[in-house]
This record gives C-alpha cells, sequence and structure tokens, in this order.
C-alpha cells in the first residue's frame, strides 16, 4: 500500500503518523499564568534536541484555532516544567489532557500534588518522579494548524534518589509510559540491551 499525504485530511494525516512515529515520549507539562491558575497537560510530540545548551522541544496545536492555555501561558511567564509520564500516574495523566476552562486549576480539579519546583514558578506534579524545569528559548509557529514548537532550555532535573544509577535512570525502576497511535499506550516493562556497534573494530 502506499499512502500519498495529499490524498488525505488533515484529520487522516494525524492518525497516519501517530501510528507511525511510535512510540512516543509524553511531555506531561506543567504552567502557571498570572493569577497563579496552573494548568497540566500532555503532548506527544515530544522530545530533546540539544545537549549543549540542553533543549526540549514539544508540539501544541491549536484548539479551534486558539492558542491552548499551556502556550498562552509559557508565553506569558516564559518557564514551564515537563514531568515524567510512568505506569503509576498514567490515568492522571489522561485526565489533564481533558478540555477544561481557562480558569480551573487542573492539578486540584483531578486531585494531583503540587510541589514547589527549584528554579521555576510553575509547579512539578509529586506523582511524578521525574521533572526537568525548564525556560522559554523560542516559540516557533510552523504548519496551517498552526502548531506552536515550544523550545525550552533544562535546568534543574529533579528526580527520586532510587532512580539513579550512576548518571543515568534506572529504566526498570523508571517504567515509564509511551504514546502510540489512537487510544493506545505501552509500557516500558519488556526491556531489551543492544550493545552499541563500531565499524572500526571490524576493519582490517
Amino acid at each position: 500500500m502506499i499512502i500519498t499525504m495529499e490524498a488525505l485530511t488533515e484529520r487522516e494525516k494525524y492518525r497516519m503518523l501517530t501510528s507511525c512515529i511510535v512510540p512516543r515520549p509524553i511531555a506531561w507539562v506543567t504552567t502557571i499564568d498570572k493569577n497563579g491558575i496552573v494548568n497540566a497537560a500532555p503532548f506527544s510530540y515530544f522530545t530533546g534536541i540539544s545537549i549543549e545548551p540542553p533543549l526540549v522541544v514539544f508540539a501544541v496545536e491549536r484548539r479551534q484555532g486558539k492558542k491552548k492555555d499551556t502556550v498562552l501561558n509559557i508565553e506569558e511567564t516564559k518557564e514551564f516544567v515537563v514531568n515524567v509520564v510512568t505506569v503509576d500516574n498514567v490515568n492522571k495523566m489522561n485526565e489533564t489532557s481533558q478540555d477544561f476552562e481557562h480558569h480551573i486549576d487542573e492539578l486540584k480539579m483531578t486531585g494531583l500534588t503540587e510541589i514547589p519546583s527549584q528554579v521555576v514558578k510553575p509547579p512539578s506534579i509529586k506523582e511524578s518522579p521525574v521533572h526537568l524545569e525548564c525556560t522559554l528559548d523560542q516559540i516557533i509557529e510552523i504548519g496551517s494548524s498552526p502548531h506552536s514548537l515550544v523550545i525550552g532550555e533544562v535546568k534543574v532535573i529533579t528526580l527520586e534518589d532510587e532512580l539513579y544509577d550512576n548518571g543515568r535512570l534506572d529504566m526498570n525502576k523508571l517504567q515509564a509510559v509511551g504514546r502510540m497511535g489512537g487510544r493506545y499506550y505501552v509500557k516500558s516493562e519488556s526491556l531489551f540491551e543492544l550493545e552499541r556497534l563500531d565499524w572500526r573494530k571490524n576493519t582490517i
């Protein structure tokens, strides 16, 4: 089967792309507005893009042509926190994906616990074991939808002590969850290892 993107509607393109680009990490983003109202929302177009400086990016689609609260808050405060989604908090993450009114504190609404972040104003989510505290680097508007590409610089990472393992996180203990196509998610419980290859060792 050959699928030409030009033959698809915008919704059909979304379904195909999100089924092909899998699994995707989830940026569970907390922000705060000038009145102190906290917003929490998940975005699965998310990845790291630079080490020096340490940059992450996530994409936010417009909702009925309007910018979502996450983007509005980041434009206003220039800060946000990415909270890692795990098997223990995935249902709560799903609750925060609803379209709440702007004045609703989504952590309170969904029974999540906010904790102070180290260097940014938006709180972190206690139920998440890992938090990336970020300051805004830039927002790039792309596409006809359009989407806001939010690029942030990671200033501080906080994590539960038991997850730290010689400069990395213990993947077996973290139990991160990824996004698949449609309503499907994936657990990271069936991990396997591959040795890094070096072509120079196989040449004479």
